[in-house]
């Protein structure tokens, strides 16, 4: 990570990652599209857009756990503090287990009250809460499975994670349509039967990031002290980890926003919201979750070692990449949208809807990518609160008021736009940001 040149380093590294990213992209669209079939499609689809919000403050702990353990064992690798190093893995294996079970007890607890936070009608209700009250039991093992993650990519190793992810969700996807349609011995159990396939999946990644931890090929040796949980660990992680974590409790907020004013406008404008979602997350698993799961040990490594020069050429060279990539596959996306949506929405109003979403949602990703190179580059200097006030500057400080202004000036459509206002004034803030951390860690000063 310290001498390898950039763009061979960043390509190696993000590959794995980013299959992997695909794969749980993919199935997501494959458990919408076997969702779509059931007899209400459409109230379906809304339930399960209304639940996003929920599931994702469980994947932002997980995330924020990945990114900040990966930050901490990169930098002690950069340092050559090997000995502190055993002692952060296993506070990455109790911390996220603990999280999980609070976030799981909640759910549980109150499946009916959540379900009505974040978005839901009396209409949609009570198919989410047969879904949640299933897919909750999975949350600790989502959060643990993302932690170990974390370990290992930090570590320099992205191909593990990726067989991990691909395995889980290559389970889930052929779990689905049997226990959704109640194919072969299987019960017909409709959306209840995709919560069984998701938690059996999560399942799976629990148990073979256990095994792989444990095995002689894994460089970390956790032993039943390091397990115990210490303040100032968890407090390093935290620091790397809460913007992540905020990020995914912003986008979750931001969709819980989104539920409310789209309910308005009743369940195919809902539905066509989640549907955008998941091609937008097709599209990005192409680009950013992947590269940033490089970047941020490799951020970390030469951040710890001063090599601010190799640092910001990291930076550069991601956010060119994926600009470019970003404006050929929206341009795709933008013309082909009706083709792309057709196979998930069978109602014609759910189509149209969908299509408008979609094309609003990715016509400014090739700026939005610079930004979030950012926020994963401060993530890897271990500067905390940079990364979260950039964060914030982009899903609050202005999709928020933009999504409660102009559905009262234009309607449906003006919900859609929220976000695109948003990452065009976002980017003036990004680019304040990392002048000023340039300026503070300019690439002249290079380490010996």
């Amino acid at each position: 990570m310290g001498t390898a040149p950039i763009g061979p380093l960043l390509l190696r590294m993000s590959l794995p990652a980013m299959v992997s990213v695909v794969l749980m992209s993919v199935y997501n669209l494959i458990d919408t599209l076997w969702v779509s079939g059931l007899p209400d499609g459409t109230e379906a689809i809304a339930a399960l857009t209304v639940l996003m919000p929920l599931q994702m403050v469980a994947a932002a702990l997980g995330m924020g756990m990945s990114a900040g353990v990966a930050s901490v064992v990169a930098r002690r690798f950069g340092e050559r503090n090997i000995e502190a190093v055993s002692a952060i893995a296993g506070n990455a294996v109790t911390l996220p287990i603990l999280l999980g079970t609070v976030v799981a007890s909640v759910c549980l607890a109150f499946p009916e009250p959540l379900a009505f936070v974040f978005g839901g009608s009396r209409q949609l209700v009570t198919p989410a809460v047969g879904y949640l009250t299933v897919v909750a039991w999975g949350f600790p093992f989502q959060i643990y499975s993302m932690s170990m993650d974390g370990l290992i990519r930090g570590a320099g190793n992205t191909k593990t994670p990726m067989y991990i992810r691909g395995s889980a969700a290559l389970l889930n996807a052929g779990l689905d349509p049997f226990l959704i349609y109640g194919w072969g011995p299987f019960p017909m159990l409709g959306l209840r039967g995709a919560a069984i396939a998701t938690l059996l999946a999560q399942m799976l990644g629990a148990a073979l990031s256990t095994g792989y931890m444990l095995s002689s090929r894994s460089p970390y040796r956790i032993s039943a002290a390091g397990l115990r949980l210490r303040t100032a660990i968890v407090r390093d992680i935290a620091q790397v980890g809460f913007p992540s974590f905020l990020n995914g409790c912003v986008r979750s907020t931001v969709g819980s926003v989104y539920n409310w004013v789209l309910g308005g406008f009743g369940p195919a404008a809902i539905a066509a919201q989640g549907l955008s979602m998941r091609i937008m997350m097709l599209m990005l698993s192409f680009m950013g979750p992947g590269v940033s799961q490089a970047l941020v040990p490799i951020v970390g490594f030469n951040f710890g070692a001063r090599n601010y020069r190799r640092m910001w050429h990291t930076w550069l060279t991601a956010s060119v990449w994926l600009s470019g990539i970003g404006i050929v596959l929206s341009s795709l996306i933008i013309v082909f949208a009706p083709t792309i949506l057709a196979p998930f929405a069978r109602d014609a109003e759910l189509l149209r809807l969908g299509a408008w979403a979609v094309r609003a949602k990715v016509c400014t990703i090739f700026l939005v990518e610079p930004q979030m190179m950012g926020v994963f580059t401060f993530q890897g200097m271990g500067m905390g609160f940079r990364a979260l006030v950039l964060t914030l500057s982009r899903g609050v400080l202005f999709v928020i008021p933009a999504l409660l202004l102009l559905p009262n000036l234009f309607g449906v459509y003006g919900a859609f736009a929220a976000q695109p206002v948003s990452d065009v004034l976002a980017l003036l803030i990004a680019g304040a940001m990392l002048l000023r951390a340039y300026r503070q860690y300019p690439a002249t000063a290079v380490a010996a």
